[in-house]
C-alpha cells in the first residue's frame, strides 16, 4: 500500500470482527510503531497486549475498583467493562515518563503519538480495523497497576485491533482546508 494512500484511506473502527489475530501479525504493526521518530533516541514507548480472557481480567480489575470508590453506575460500569471486549486485541501504548525533565517528557509523548500513528498505519495495511482511544480508561488507577506504571509514566491510548465489520468503519469526513501560513515561501 503506498504510504499517501494509507494515510489518506485508514479510518477509525467502530465494530470489530471477533476472529483472533495472530501474533505474528500483531508483532508486525508493533515493530512499524517503533520506527516513529523519537528526539534523543529514548525510545520512550511501551507496548501491552492484551487479548482473550486478558481484556476480561482488566475490565472486572476497573469494574471492582469502580464499584469499590462509586465511581460511576452499574450500567457505566458494565458500559465500560464492555469496551474492552470490543475487538479481539488491544494493544495499550505507554510512555516511560520523564518528570525530572519537562522537555523531555513532551518530546516523549509526541514520540508516543507517532509511534501510535504507525501502529494504526501498519494495521491498516496488514488489513486490520483499528480505533484508537483515549478515555477514562487511560487515567484510571486499576489500569496504570495492572500495566505496572509508575507515576511518572502515562497511557497514551488503548489501540483495539481486529478485522473489519464492513459496516463498522466511519466514512470520510467533510475536511476543512488545512490551516497553514507561509512565510518566505517563493514558488
Amino acid at each position: 500500500m503506498e504510504l499517501l494512500h494509507a494515510m489518506m484511506t485508514r479510518r477509525t473502527a467502530s465494530g470489530f470482527d471477533q476472529s483472533a489475530l495472530k501474533r505474528s501479525v500483531v508483532e508486525r504493526v508493533i515493530e512499524a510503531a517503533t520506527w516513529a521518530p523519537n528526539h534523543r533516541k529514548t525510545e520512550p514507548w511501551r507496548f501491552h497486549v492484551l487479548a482473550g480472557g486478558a481484556r476480561v481480567e482488566l475490565g472486572a480489575r476497573v469494574a471492582s475498583w469502580m464499584r469499590e470508590t462509586g465511581e460511576k453506575t452499574e450500567s457505566q460500569i458494565e458500559s465500560i467493562s464492555q469496551k474492552l471486549l470490543r475487538a479481539p486485541v488491544i494493544v495499550v501504548v505507554s510512555q516511560v515518563g520523564s518528570s525530572q525533565n519537562v522537555i523531555q517528557d513532551l518530546e516523549d509523548y509526541a514520540a508516543c503519538c507517532c509511534a501510535t500513528q504507525n501502529l494504526l498505519l501498519a494495521a491498516h495495511d496488514e488489513g486490520l480495523a483499528a480505533k484508537w482511544s483515549t478515555g477514562l480508561l487511560v487515567t484510571l488507577p486499576p489500569v496504570i497497576e495492572y500495566f505496572g506504571l509508575t507515576v511518572d509514566d502515562r497511557i497514551v491510548g488503548f489501540v483495539y485491533l481486529g478485522y473489519p465489520v464492513d459496516s463498522a468503519v466511519e466514512q470520510q469526513a467533510q475536511r476543512a482546508p488545512a490551516v497553514v501560513q507561509w512565510k518566505g515561501f517563493e514558488d
